[in-house]
C-alpha cells in the first residue's frame, strides 16, 4: 500500500500499490506532513504541521487513531528499528518528542535547535 498525504484536504488516500487504485480519504488531522510506516508495517504515523499532533492510522483498517499532541508544525516522523518508539519532530516548538508506539504516549519533548525539519534513527540504535 501506497499513503499519499493531502495538506490542503487535511487527509491521506491509500493506493494500491498491486492496482494503482486509489482507496477512501483517510481524515489525519491538519497538514499531514512527511508520514512514515511502523517497521512492522502495521501503522503509519502522520505529523499534522497545523495542529502539532501525529495520528496513527492503522495500515489493515486505513482507520485513523486519537492524533497524539507532540508540537506545533510536527513534519515528519520516524521509527527506531525496533518500532518501540517513533521521533516527531515540530518545526514551530524545535523539539523531537518520543513517542512510545505501544501505547501511543508521548514522551518529553527534546530541544533539537531552530526549526528542525527531517529525521532519521540509525539502524544500530
Amino acid at each position: 500500500m501506497v499513503y499519499i498525504g493531502s495538506d490542503h484536504q487535511d487527509t491521506v488516500t491509500p493506493i494500491s500499490a498491486a492496482t494503482n487504485i486509489a482507496g477512501r480519504p483517510i481524515k489525519a488531522g491538519l497538514g499531514p506532513r512527511r508520514l512514515a510506516i511502523s517497521p512492522d508495517g502495521k501503522t503509519a504515523y502522520v505529523p499534522n504541521s497545523e495542529s502539532g499532533t501525529v495520528t496513527p492510522i492503522s495500515t489493515v483498517t486505513n482507520t485513523a487513531g486519537a492524533p497524539i499532541t507532540v508540537g506545533t508544525g510536527s513534519v515528519s516522523v520516524a521509527f527506531t528499528p525496533d518500532g518501540k518508539t517513533a521521533y516527531v519532530v515540530s518545526l514551530g516548538a524545535g523539539t523531537v518528542t518520543p513517542v512510545s508506539t505501544a501505547t501511543n504516549t508521548p514522551g518529553k519533548p527534546i530541544r533539537a535547535g531552530i526549526h528542525p525539519y527531517a529525521i532519521v534513527v540509525a539502524p544500530d540504535d
